[in-house]
C-alpha cells in the first residue's frame, strides 16, 4: 500500500465522494484506511459502560474506507495524484563510506518527492 498516516488524501467515489480528510490510520491487511476530516459519514457504534466512558452509549466512530477509493493530494494547487517510487542514490560526506540507497515516494503528476 502506498498511504502513509498523515497524508492528505480526496475520496474519488463512494457517498463521500470529492471531500478532502487526512489519514489517520493504515490497516494494511485489510487496505482500508481510517479519514479525518469534516463532513465525513461516521458509524454509530454501541460502547458498553467502561472506566475511560463510564456511561456508555452510542459513539460516532470514523468510516474504514478502502485504499483504492482515495487518491492522495499533493502540492499547493492540491492536485490529486498517483504515487510511484524511485531510488535515490545519496553520497556519503565521510571518506570510504559506501552510498546510501533508499527507496522514496514520488507524486506521478508533480515528480515531487513525499518522503
Amino acid at each position: 500500500m502506498n498511504l502513509k498516516k498523515g497524508d492528505e488524501v480526496v475520496i474519488i467515489s463512494g457517498a463521500d465522494k470529492g471531500k478532502q480528510a487526512k489519514i489517520v490510520a493504515v490497516l494494511t491487511k485489510e487496505n482500508r484506511v481510517v479519514l479525518e476530516g469534516e463532513g465525513l459519514r461516521m458509524n454509530k457504534h454501541h460502547e458498553k459502560p467502561s472506566n475511560s466512558n463510564p456511561d456508555g452509549g452510542i459513539v460516532d466512530k470514523p468510516v474504514k474506507v478502502d485504499a483504492s477509493n482515495v487518491m492522495l493530494v499533493v502540492g499547493k494547487q492540491k492536485q490529486r495524484t498517483r504515487v510511484g517510487y524511485k531510488t535515490v542514490t545519496k553520497e556519503s560526506k565521510k571518506k570510504n563510506a559506501p552510498a546510501v540507497t533508499r527507496k522514496v515516494r514520488v507524486a506521478v503528476k508533480t515528480k515531487e518527492e513525499l518522503d
